[in-house]
């Protein structure tokens, strides 16, 4: 997308797919753009469940039991990964469910000493990156898995940040991710940036220097990205939109109800779509408001 088209992005009419007193977050759309993944549910029991692109037939893929959040699709839209976690206070591990066959979900990574979160697959489903704390408890860096041979590589590095969030370009070269000035996870209004890195070169780009939070970064495509903007002023997020190369930056909402967590996607024809987690709409029942819910709109 060029520049001159980014500055004309609007976000559609939205719709909203999924309802009921609980959160539901991090949306991730299929490959395909026929299901939609996400998690719901109390800390303790959060499940990632799959539906259909009207909110329809969602049923539960993650192990029972525990937290699971973070799904993310392979490219084959046959598997989900996600982070999962046996209780409430054991290390978050990366696991993978196959939406098809009998195979049960199943570890991808886990250790009792470390944290491994966030799992995102390159374009070609050959490898897995991730954040994790180990060999540096505490500080997360981003990793690289090759789903093949088992092999690891850390490439983020430093002891002033705290590197999260990674997710591959569409032509699996580069990796855009947010960061957390300073390894203090207690630090309340955090600082947090957006950052790109060039795997081959090992170059860091930074993307934003504001004082606020900027989060959860996605490509839409190789020049633009989403993601989300919280005021550490009055905790309100609102969705945006960069581009890449000059750094331009459009807002999408307009912070009053709370967005996060975009996902966008391309369909067949070109069409692009935006999927986040709001508490945009009026609630049908009162104590809805408190809720996040999974909403989905064209991008034009």
């Amino acid at each position: 997308m060029k520049r001159k088209a980014l500055r004309k992005l609007r976000l559609g009419k939205p719709c909203r797919l999924t309802a009921g007193l609980t959160n539901h977050e991090h949306p991730a759309i299929s490959p395909d753009g026929r299901l939609i993944a996400y998690y719901a549910g109390p800390y303790g029991s959060i499940q990632v469940s799959v539906a259909d692109m009207q909110g329809r037939f969602a049923w539960a893929v993650s192990p029972q039991g525990g937290n699971n959040t973070q799904p993310a699709w392979h490219p084959s839209g046959d598997a989900l990964a996600f982070r999962h976690q046996h209780s409430n206070d054991s290390k978050w591990e990366l696991w993978e469910a196959k939406l098809e066959g009998d195979a049960l979900p199943c570890a991808i990574l886990a250790d009792p000493q470390w944290h491994y979160k966030h799992p995102f697959y390159d374009p070609a489903g050959a490898r897995l990156t991730y954040f994790t704390d180990e060999g540096s408890a505490g500080v997360y860096h981003i990793w690289i898995l090759d789903l093949a041979s088992g092999e690891r590589c850390q490439v983020t590095f430093g002891d002033a940040q705290m590197h999260c969030h990674p997710v591959f370009s569409p032509d699996g070269g580069r990796i855009v991710y947010h960061a957390y000035e300073g390894t203090d996870e207690t630090k309340v209004p955090a600082v947090v940036n957006l950052f790109e890195l060039d795997i081959a070169s090992g170059a860091v780009r930074e993307l934003t220097t504001g004082t606020d939070q900027y989060k959860h970064p996605f490509y839409l495509d190789g020049s633009v990205i989403t993601f989300h903007h919280e005021r550490n002023s009055d905790g309100r997020r609102q969705l945006c939109a960069m581009h890449l190369k000059s750094r331009e930056m459009v807002k999408l909402t307009d912070g009053k109800a709370n967005d996060k967590h975009p996902c966008p996607w391309i369909d067949g024809k070109g069409r692009q779509w935006l999927a986040w987690a709001s508490k945009k709409l009026g609630t049908e029942l009162a104590a809805e408001a408190i809720d996040f819910d999974i909403f989905i709109a064209p991008l034009r």
